[in-house]
């Protein structure tokens, strides 16, 4: 019965993973309707940049987007409140506020396109400054240390993604709490098994366990009564003549 039990848990166990791993293999992913900025630019579309950015002039002056088609939005939820009414079609944004962005909306917003260089960030310092030596210095052992990638990192766990609450709304994962039906049948099955089996063996335990004592009696007597013959006879056999 006990094996039975586990066959069909086996079973049940392999048909659920199987299942879940071609759900996760076959997942709709985020697709991105824009790729190019070329697409975006003949279809008039609107973009967005971030408030107080140089991206504003960047677009108009170097992606060649006309003024009119260029939104200010101001913070990343606005951001989303746009792009979702399609006010705007795409957003142009500075790296790191790209990755918190998309970071905080894993499961509506992708970055697509190319990555364009525009110089990055930098400190000002007066010119001369004896600070310049060691802040390059500085940067470049971080850099090499990985801890600039540490913090970063750091920052983007900070966010969490809007509409994943921490569970497995779509069910594409299998945990413990998924199965544990199946374990607990298992446990009671194999423990009804062993109480049944140790019920059943017990008497007949009891009867090997008594022949064997009377057995061994007997051995230890008859053992006793050999030995005894024998020195009986070797008594007998050394009387003198």
């Amino acid at each position: 019965m006990a094996m039975v039990v586990w066959l069909f848990v086996a079973l049940v166990i392999t048909q659920t993973y199987t299942a879940n791993l071609s759900s996760i293999l076959t997942v709709k992913k985020l697709e991105a309707t824009v790729t190019n900025i070329e697409t975006l630019q003949r279809s008039n579309a609107k973009v967005g940049y971030c408030r107080g950015s140089y991206l504003a002039r960047y677009l108009v002056d170097v992606l060649d987007f006309k003024d009119n088609n260029i939104r200010n939005v101001t913070s990343a939820n606005n951001y989303a409140e746009a792009l979702r009414t399609r006010e705007i079609e795409a957003i142009f944004l500075d790296v790191p506020i790209v990755k918190l962005f998309v970071a905080k909306y894993c499961k509506e917003f992708i970055v697509a396109g190319p990555t364009y260089k525009t110089g990055g960030f930098g400190f000002v310092f007066p010119r001369g400054s004896e600070l310049i030596p060691e802040i390059n210095k500085s940067l470049l052992n971080l850099s090499k240390e990985g801890k600039l990638r540490e913090l970063e990192n750091k920052m983007l766990e900070k966010e969490k993604c809007e509409g994943d609450d921490g569970d497995d709304q779509d069910g594409s994962s299998i945990s413990v709490t998924s199965c544990w039906v199946l374990f607990i049948l298992t446990e009671g099955t194999s423990t009804v098994a062993l109480v049944v089996y140790v019920v059943h063996c017990c008497p007949k335990l009891e009867d090997s366990m008594s022949q064997t004592t009377w057995k061994l009696m007997f051995s230890v007597i008859k053992h006793y009564w050999l030995s005894r013959k024998v020195r009986d006879v070797e008594s007998s056999t050394n009387l003198p003549s």
